[in-house]
């Protein structure tokens, strides 16, 4: 990769870094469940930049997204392993769209929108899918004594962690489906063309 492709991608994560902070902040505004966790739209850019960019590009851009997460103080943290886990697996996790990269840039060029909505969904269903197992591990480790008495801690955490997550996924691949049919241009990088 030269040096201008790959100064146009390093600044295109940090603009997607910022953007995810500002939509987890105003996300968590609200609905702020009682351990931590929220509407996870902080996805959206982390996986546009991984469509755009690959697997590596979006990777970082979780990794970011889930230090700045620290730097700002929106956390909610118990234990070294699970602000690890929440904070840093968690966001990165989503930048696993990116293995759907190629084909995703693949049906948006050859316009066809049938497989383009297959593979967004699928790479935001894997995505999401993940940052919730890691979600999913904290909480059963480090929140398993809110658990309702009775009540099982895996049963408790999937329960817990579904409350958020499975809107996040639903909400990311509505808005990112919609996103690439109307708008397909943002998948591409200028710098291709050169």
């Amino acid at each position: 990769m030269n040096q201008s492709k790959q100064l146009v991608r390093l600044i295109e994560i940090a603009v997607m870094t910022g953007i995810a902070i500002v939509l987890d902040i105003a996300s968590g505004m609200f609905l702020k469940m009682p351990q931590g966790g929220s509407i996870a739209i902080m996805m959206i850019p982390i996986f546009l930049i991984s469509f755009r960019w690959g697997l590596k590009a979006g990777l970082i851009t979780g990794f970011l997204a889930g230090l700045l997460q620290f730097v700002t103080g929106e956390l909610y943290a118990v234990h070294p392993v699970q602000f690890f886990l929440d904070y840093f697996i968690a966001p990165t996790a989503a930048g696993i769209g990116g293995l759907f990269a190629g084909p995703i840039r693949k049906s948006a060029a050859e316009k066809a929108k049938g497989k383009l909505v297959s593979y967004v969904t699928v790479a935001a269903f894997f995505g999401s899918g993940l940052k919730f197992l890691a979600h999913v591990i904290s909480g059963a480790v480090f929140f398993g004594n809110f658990a309702p008495k009775g009540t099982p801690v895996w049963i408790y955490t999937l329960t817990y962690n579904a409350t958020y997550m499975l809107p996040s996924f639903i909400i990311c691949a509505i808005v990112l489906c919609l996103l690439l049919l109307t708008a397909p241009r943002l998948l591409e990088r200028s710098m291709d063309k050169s």
